[in-house]
């Protein structure tokens, strides 16, 4: 029986415990008009926040130059803008750079093992600045097929000045493709032959 007893006051304490609590009615009032006169108070304060928005960009359009001394604010109804974070290609030419045509042979010329052909290039002067007049212009990579391995610009060349290149040169022996580079001082360009051995 004094089971019986303890677990039903055990039930009783437990459902007690679970039960929602029973406030005054005058509590609940209270903690609504406090939240009321709260909000109440914000409103008052976001007024005067706009009253005084309002006021300061009448106060800044300004009357008279500003002088030295004082320092005129303007409101202006300006949006924001946000950047473009697209890039652009802009490009900037350089300073020393030029550009080759060949002339002679044609690309991949079929010619005999050992025959004598010219070199013909034109190097045109495709930056900003004006070249001294001593450029090289040497064998730079591939079969050698000149019959010298530099020559040398006599001539100053402003920009968008042109110069001819005229080199002795033969034909390798062994039969099929071959090629030959010369740069222009300083990595400006590059010029190549290609030639074509039957």
């Amino acid at each position: 029986m004094l089971k019986k007893f303890l677990l039903l006051t055990t039930l009783a304490a437990l459902l007690a415990a679970c039960l929602p609590s029973q406030q005054p009615a005058v509590d609940v009032q209270a903690e609504v008009n406090t939240a009321v006169a709260g909000t109440m108070q914000a409103n008052e304060q976001i007024d005067r926040a706009v009253e005084q928005t309002v006021a300061a960009k009448e106060i800044a359009q300004p009357t008279q130059v500003p002088t030295d001394v004082e320092v005129a604010l303007q409101a202006t109804n300006t949006p924001f803008v946000i950047p473009s974070l697209t890039p652009t290609a802009t490009l900037v030419p350089l300073k020393y750079s030029c550009y080759v045509v060949t002339r002679k042979p044609s690309t991949n010329q079929v010619m005999n093992g050992g025959q004598d052909f010219d070199i013909k290039w034109t190097i045109t002067n495709t930056g900003t600045a004006a070249w001294y007049d001593a450029v090289d212009i040497k064998y730079y990579s591939g079969e050698s097929m000149a019959t010298t391995k530099r020559y040398e610009v006599r001539k100053a060349l402003k920009p968008g000045e042109s110069f001819d290149v005229v080199l002795d040169a033969k034909a390798p022996n062994s039969k099929g493709p071959h090629f030959m580079a010369w740069m222009v001082e300083g990595g400006m360009c590059y010029a190549y032959v290609t030639v074509w051995v039957k």
